[in-house]
């Protein structure tokens, strides 16, 4: 990309955060957050985060296919050059996806991380490669908050700086608090699509219980991440 992406960032730099950070502690700061965002209209939500993630110097090219950089001026050489991992949510899992007959949908299981399935219409397929291509390690499937905040609090402790993250807006909204300022993760974002949750109910429903909503990564985001990590391999 270009060297925009590397001008110094003032207002969304990341706090580095402490190697014992409790995730209980960022649990209560992610409820904290959903009480208070997650109550306001959809589209007010979706306005505050383009201001928090100042879209408007962000590369129009990646921000058009669903790929929004934090900070915006982060290096995309950095997801192969040093410690990258990635996760995205059960609700983008096929509803005929192989590993849920044993582990049921809303679990952590998925065979493409293993490089084992090749489901003709699964996306998040096609994320996990172009992902891997792009300097991504490890991989998780988000159950709930609770467990992804878990596995990234393990992961920092082990060392990784960067993530590849698919989700959607609404989560967003609050998760950048905890992943980007408390744990001080930057990467990518990657928005999805489909029947996404859009209220605090649903939401909270999707964490307790399989809702049976089906989100997916497009196809011009899943071209782009993959032109991207061509572009890193030159």
């Amino acid at each position: 990309m270009s060297s925009e992406f590397r001008k110094p960032e003032p207002k969304l730099a990341s706090k580095r955060c402490s190697p014992t950070i409790d995730p209980v502690n960022l649990r209560m700061v992610s409820d904290y957050l959903k009480r208070t965002i997650s109550e306001r209209p959809y589209a007010f939500i979706l306005e505050s985060l383009v201001e928090r993630l100042e879209m408007d110097k962000i590369d129009r090219r990646m921000s058009a296919v669903g790929i929004i950089p934090v900070p915006y001026n982060f290096d995309i050489r950095k997801l192969s050059e040093e410690k990258t991992i990635a996760f995205l949510p059960y609700c983008s899992k096929p509803f005929d996806c192989p590993s849920n007959a044993e582990f049921g949908r809303k679990s952590n299981k998925c065979q493409m991380i293993d490089g084992q399935c090749n489901h003709q219409s699964c996306s998040m397929d096609r994320f996990i490669k172009a992902a891997k291509k792009l300097g991504a390690k490890e991989f998780h499937v988000i159950d709930t908050d609770s467990g992804l905040f878990e596995w990234l609090t393990k992961k920092k402790k082990e060392g990784f700086t960067h993530v590849i993250g698919a989700a959607c807006e609404f989560a967003v909204c609050y998760a950048l608090e905890v992943i980007h300022g408390q744990l001080g993760f930057d990467g990518l974002i990657i928005t999805i699509t489909g029947d996404k949750c859009k209220t605090k109910k649903e939401y909270a429903e999707s964490e307790s219980a399989d809702r049976d909503r089906l989100t997916f990564v497009d196809e011009w985001t899943i071209i782009a991440l993959e032109r991207l990590a061509e572009q890193i391999g030159k």
